[in-house]
């Protein structure tokens, strides 16, 4: 390939970066805030709900994986506060950002037609507009990555101190999300078509990427078992090719992989274009290497699920937007409409109330059940967050199991309940209380030591909607 050519990154197309960055902010802040938070999100706002020593010694225990996002927020939200609209706008404004970086990578690898298509793509591909509506690391990861690979490519251009920013951005997208790591097979693939003497400069900045990124990977493979719930998580083709790039609404998400097959079909045809062939395996390797490698993995532990290669969409808006600028006029509008004919219904599906997997449900039913000052028990832990997710239902309630104490804040992520039996002085003004739990919880140990206390089980609820969800009403006795 050339790299004695100009940069391609004049003030026209830095323009049109910026243009496309205001459209993807404005694409994802629609009705960002109305979904109500799931579990993974309350994780992030939880995490923050401890000073930065207790947060160090948390991560030093678990979910050091997201330790560098979690500092991120912190940041974050001193001056916009920890809602769940504020932290979800962190993920909009990474993903407007991701759309304007992915307009000048397009513009630089396969020149200015090429630009909009691919920043547009990235503003609205279902799993970057799904990611914007997520308070956790995954649309700052893909921004990250695409900024790292902008900085690699304008390095094999420009030399000098690109290489250095490379690096850093490299390294960071890794300790945002450390699956990003996989993204830079793309890098290694494009090494092949590079002249030996940037071949070396590339591979030594890469390489010192992957040495400061080896803390991170030694601590997250010590924390594995956080992710053992994926022993029950079962994917197929339906997931790796359609789930996790165009979302889950049926006949869009297949229209989507139609489309995505297109342009790989016009990549592997444009292949045999020499200068091409580095920016088109960069691409192709971003795009395919981290889906094949987790899912391959996945055959043998609990590593895969659809999100977790969110890093690799961005690739795909540049593949779509690099088919789109070599057709007619005419086709090219035919080709824009089919796509937003495939994003929109996600789009729209992820802004819902019930958007996410939640306990909403429950929560409701607990909402038409409950009398002000009842009790609430919640087993074992706090899984869903409820106080900050749900405040209209768990204020008017008595959580009579809250770990008052600073302990946990150090050891585990979310709060403890403490064990029925160290609760009886809370339960004296008590009449009711309500138990819930994760469906496939036993509760026989934990309705036996509420008997002990002088109460007894008097109504049971399975609520199959959303999060599977037992709720237990102990009234009290004589």
């Amino acid at each position: 390939m050339r790299i004695d050519r100009p940069s391609r990154l004049g003030s026209g197309v830095l323009r049109l970066a910026g243009l496309v960055a205001v459209v993807a902010f404005a694409v994802n802040s629609i009705a960002v805030g109305v979904p109500r938070p799931w579990r993974d999100e309350a994780a992030t706002h939880m995490a923050n709900q401890r000073t930065l020593q207790q947060l160090w010694s948390m991560l030093d225990h678990i979910d050091a994986v997201h330790g560098c996002y979690y500092l991120i927020v912190r940041l974050w939200q001193y001056p916009f506060g920890d809602s769940i609209l504020s932290l979800r706008m962190l993920s909009v404004l990474a993903v407007a950002v991701g759309a304007g970086l992915m307009t000048l990578l397009a513009a630089e690898l396969f020149g200015a037609a090429a630009a909009p298509w691919s920043g547009l793509g990235y503003a609205v591909l279902p799993q970057l507009t799904w990611a914007a509506g997520e308070a956790r690391s995954y649309a700052l990861s893909a921004a990250l990555v695409t900024g790292a690979m902008l900085a690699f490519w304008l390095a094999v251009r420009r030399q000098r101190y690109w290489w250095v920013c490379y690096t850093l951005l490299a390294t960071a997208a890794v300790y945002v999300f450390v699956y990003s790591a996989l993204a830079f097979a793309g890098v290694a693939l494009a090494l092949i078509w590079l002249p030996s003497r940037i071949r070396r400069s590339a591979a030594l900045a890469t390489l010192a990427a992957a040495a400061l990124s080896v803390p991170l990977a030694v601590r997250v493979a010590g924390q594995g078992d956080q992710v053992s719930w994926l022993e029950e998580y079962h994917y197929g083709a339906e997931q790796l090719v359609a789930d996790a790039f165009w979302g889950q609404v049926g006949w869009a998400a297949w229209l989507g992989v139609g489309l995505s097959v297109l342009a790989l079909g016009h990549a592997a045809w444009l292949f045999r274009q020499r200068p091409l062939r580095g920016p088109l395996a960069c691409a192709l390797g971003w795009l395919l290497v981290p889906s094949v490698v987790l899912a391959t993995a996945g055959l043998f532990a609990a590593i895969y699920h659809p999100r977790y290669v969110a890093f690799s969409v961005p690739a795909l808006a540049l593949v779509l937007g690099l088919a789109s600028s070599r057709l007619p006029g005419r086709h090219r509008l035919i080709a824009g409409f089919l796509l937003i004919l495939a994003c929109v219904p996600a789009l729209v599906e992820s802004r819902g109330p019930q958007a996410k997997p939640t306990v909403a449900p429950a929560m409701a039913v607990l909402a038409q059940q409950s009398r002000p000052g009842d009790g609430l028990y919640i087993v074992r832990y706090d899984r869903h967050g409820l106080p900050w997710s749900f405040p209209e239902v768990v204020d008017a309630l008595d959580d009579v199991g809250a770990d008052t104490g600073q302990a946990w804040r150090s050891e585990t992520l979310k709060r403890p309940s403490l064990p029925v039996g160290r609760i009886g002085e809370r339960l004296v003004s008590l009449n009711r209380v309500w138990v819930l739990a994760d469906k496939g919880i036993r509760l026989e140990q934990t309705e036996r030591a509420f008997a002990r206390l002088g109460f007894r089980a008097t109504w049971t609820a399975t609520v199959e909607q959303g999060y599977l969800v037992v709720l237990v009403l102990m009234e009290r006795t004589g």
